[in-house]
């Protein structure tokens, strides 16, 4: 339809205009965000601006973003911290807080779990040395020893280790420093370099030469010749100097070897094991007998011959899976051997490894006409909580009460024992 027929009939020059009104409306938003800036865009644009500026800067100095680069700190676990805290955390929780004693020990203060006896008829005391990797109340082993024999007359003294010693990782050999080509350059700069710098001294001898010999004879050269900040810099180093505390790092100190990390962590567990012994000497227990499970077999042999220089009266050793040390390195056999002192050793381990190792163990025990040891296989002991009374529990206390039981005596027949 044409403007021609819009003019014929009003009507239809009246909807003509509405529908150009409607059109307008509906086209109004489009026209509107056309006159708006874009601002989305251009912050986008202002950051990449910025950013590529940044960029910029940091190219044009490499060694500020080493600089300000925070070192990124990596922290190891000490697990055996966190299974201690566990542990008195669980004790607390069944009011058991008064199991938990605290010693003083040459490496610091330390903690353990004491019970007295529950019988009046007291046997001796228990030191419980617990493995790697376990606590001093663990389900399978130790707790269930420390509660069970308390009823029997025997004092037990479990104690904590501290985190164990893990083996260094493998060196990696560091990558050559110079290249051929490198190498080769360099020894052409040192053939260069003596005749560079003979004609620099000698232009600068030339320089400095007076020009009448005479008068530098007569003026010879003094300390006011001397340029004034070497002087002003004497002065200020003097001023106010701070006494260093520090010992001197001479060549005699450079020359002392370190002390191996292994030596210092076998030192800090044979420390442990004898403040142990002592503080049950303080509670008044002579009658001494280690429980160790485990690698700390190792320390308790290294402390008990240390202890016995020839009198082995009032001490008893048992071992349970005991396994020699190799980071450490201790002969855990050979020092075994060395005891004369009623010695039980169970296994409930059956590997082959294992197999070996008792069978060798054995062998050096008769080797050294040792007719205290005993040699004894159990099964292996389940997980379960409530298995106090289970067969190592009532195997220990039935090997102590046959050879290792004692009587409550007086401190002075003690003495002259």
């Amino acid at each position: 339809m044409g403007l021609e027929s819009y003019r014929q009939t009003p009507l239809a020059y009246v909807m003509f205009i509405i529908q150009c009104i409607i059109l307008f409306v509906l086209s109004w938003p489009l026209w509107a965000a056309e006159d708006e800036e874009p601002a989305p865009a251009d912050t986008t644009e202002a950051t990449s601006q910025e950013a590529s500026t940044e960029e910029g800067a940091a190219g044009t100095n490499e060694t500020e973003p080493q600089a300000e680069r925070q070192s990124l700190v990596y922290i190891t676990p000490d697990k055996a911290k966190q299974r201690m805290a566990e542990t008195l955390r669980h004790l607390k929780l069944f009011q058991r807080e008064d199991e938990i004693i605290e010693m003083n020990g040459n490496n610091g203060p330390f903690a353990g779990l004491y019970l007295p006896e529950n019988t009046g008829k007291p046997q001796g005391g228990v030191l419980i040395l617990h493995d790697i990797a376990q606590h001093a109340h663990w389900p399978n082993t130790v707790s269930p020893i420390r509660e069970y024999l308390p009823d029997y007359g025997w004092n037990t003294l479990s104690v904590f280790f501290e985190q164990y010693i893990q083996k260094p990782m493998p060196a990696i050999a560091p990558p050559a420093s110079t290249t051929p080509s490198e190498d080769t350059a360099a020894v052409n700069d040192t053939q260069t370099a003596p005749e560079s710098s003979e004609n620099n001294a000698d232009n600068t001898a030339e320089n400095n030469a007076p020009e009448n010999p005479e008068d530098a004879a007569e003026n010879p050269a003094t300390e006011e010749d001397a340029p004034a900040g070497d002087a002003l810099d004497a002065i200020a180093n003097n001023i106010d100097e701070v006494p260093d505390f520090n010992p001197a790092i001479t060549p005699e100190l450079l020359s002392q070897p370190a002390i191996p990390a292994e030596d210092v962590f076998l030192e800090n567990m044979v420390l442990r094991v004898e403040d142990s012994l002592n503080k049950l000497n303080e509670l008044g227990q002579y009658n001494l007998v280690i429980i160790a499970n485990g690698y700390s077999a190792n320390w308790a042999a290294k402390v008990l011959e240390k202890r016995l220089d020839g009198s082995s009266v009032g001490y008893a050793l048992i071992l349970i899976d005991a396994k020699s040390s190799d980071y450490p390195k201790v002969a855990l056999n050979e020092s075994l051997a060395k005891l004369n002192i009623p010695m039980l050793d169970i296994v409930t381990d059956q590997s082959a490894e294992m197999a070996h190792s008792i069978k060798t163990r054995k062998g050096t025990m008769l080797r050294n006409q040792n007719t205290k040891y005993m040699q004894l296989y159990l099964p292996a002991i389940k997980p379960d909580l409530t298995q106090t009374h289970n067969i190592i529990s009532r195997r220990i206390r039935g090997w102590l009460l046959t050879n290792a039981a004692g009587e409550e005596i007086a401190v002075k027949e003690k003495n002259n024992f």
